[in-house]
């Protein structure tokens, strides 16, 4: 992965190839952020650039992109790291049991797999995409203890090829408690030359330890400038306003975008789930608002989360269509065009915080493995009660 397919974070990028250039490398690193804005994109980046043999160097004027350097590309160890085959870079990721490993998963068990996901997405990744390619979307994932134990032991060996040995640890905060405190030692008293990258979307899910103990990296929202250029690149059949649309409710996020390109299956489902629901809270129709609740809660834990989510995305859309009056391409997924024209009206400034606020909290209930049927009833309430409230 090189800089230059990264999509806008120029300044960022510009900051990290300075400082590898500087030789100031800290040897523990947390990149914080959606991970629709490239942050797994940005850690493999960042260690294919400190290994490459040939580093490019763009002079005051960059590469035209805003770039001030990047890694070649082309010499043996990019050409390694880029296919996450470097025999220094050792990965652990969220995993769990499948249909052909039973029992004792562990992030080794699924590196090909792991591999075929990260380079088919260009390093944007997802814990719902990478479980859906696993064929176990339904599923919880942990980095476990055994994920741990390797890692510890792949760090304590010599280097093969580079000057450092490099771990990326994808979504450390699925690590259980005791991965988290294992890692935490190796931290605290790292082998020579070993550099650490934590990859993380909720960094308040880590142990406050690992958060003293790590240098932030935060990545930010992609400017709209550059996500329009990336999908206007890859979508030339989508009219400019439609993208223009997708950008402004994307927010920065290019999965997200992608997402609302696709119109996928999971979507149209979810439009029309969410079509019921409003209709069923909203008249308080306590007998079919309960058939509902248990419709969604038959989804599994990680769906429950997506569909959340998405309920979350609908609302901000309807909230900039009453600023605005701009069209939101959220819209275009509800075949029913009476509950499209009406229910934006609905989210007004009076009630968008209390709405995000209490489905947040349910998106962090349902995480922390509440009883998902009360979680749901309960932000049916609180929803019918703020919608009357607009």
């Amino acid at each position: 992965m090189q800089f230059k397919k990264i999509i806008g974070q120029r300044k960022l990028i510009n900051q990290l190839t300075r400082v590898i250039d500087e030789g100031k490398v800290s040897h523990a690193q947390l990149f914080v952020g959606n991970m629709g804005y490239g942050t797994l994109a940005m850690a493999m980046a960042y260690a294919q650039y400190l290994n490459c043999q040939n580093r490019q160097h763009f002079g005051d004027e960059g590469d035209g992109s805003g770039l001030m350097a990047d890694s070649c590309g082309e010499c043996p160890s990019c050409k390694k790291i880029s296919s996450l085959m470097h025999s220094d870079l050792h990965i652990i990721f969220p995993n769990t049991s499948t249909k052909n490993v039973t029992k004792n998963p562990s992030s080794a068990d699924f590196q090909n797999e792991f591999r075929e996901y990260v380079t088919a997405n260009g390093g944007y990744c997802s814990f719902d995409g990478w479980f859906r390619h696993l064929g176990v979307e339904s599923k919880q994932g942990l980095i476990n203890v055994r994920d741990g134990r390797d890692l510890i032991r792949e760090l304590s060996l010599k280097t093969y090829e580079s000057k450092y040995k490099t771990a990326i640890v994808w979504l450390p905060e699925k690590m259980n408690a005791d991965t988290a405190n294992k890692l935490l030692k190796t931290i605290e008293e790292p082998s020579e030359n070993t550099l650490i990258l934590l990859v993380a979307e909720e960094r308040e899910r880590l142990l406050p330890t690992i958060i003293s103990r790590t240098q932030p990296v935060n990545l930010h929202r992609i400017d709209d400038q550059s996500l329009y250029a990336r999908l206007s690149q890859e979508h030339t059949e989508i009219p400019s306003e439609t993208l223009n649309d997708i950008v402004v409710a994307a927010e920065g996020n290019y999965l997200l975008a992608n997402e609302f390109v696709s119109q996928s299956e999971q979507r149209r489902y979810f439009a029309e789930l969410f079509v019921n629901w409003m209709r069923k809270l909203f008249k308080l129709d306590i007998k079919n608002l309960s058939k509902t609740v248990e419709e969604i809660c038959s989804l599994g834990q990680e769906q429950q989360k997506q569909f959340l989510r998405y309920v979350l995305d609908v609302l901000r859309a309807c909230f900039i269509k009453t600023a605005t009056g701009r069209p939101s391409p959220h819209m275009l997924s509800f075949d029913d065009e009476k509950f499209a024209n009406a229910f934006p009206a609905m989210i007004t400034v009076r009630n968008i915080e209390r709405l995000e606020k209490d489905i947040n909290e349910s998106l962090y209930n349902i995480s922390r493995n509440a009883y998902d049927k009360i979680t749901f009833m309960s932000l049916s309430f609180a929803i019918s009660k703020s919608l009357k409230n607009k």
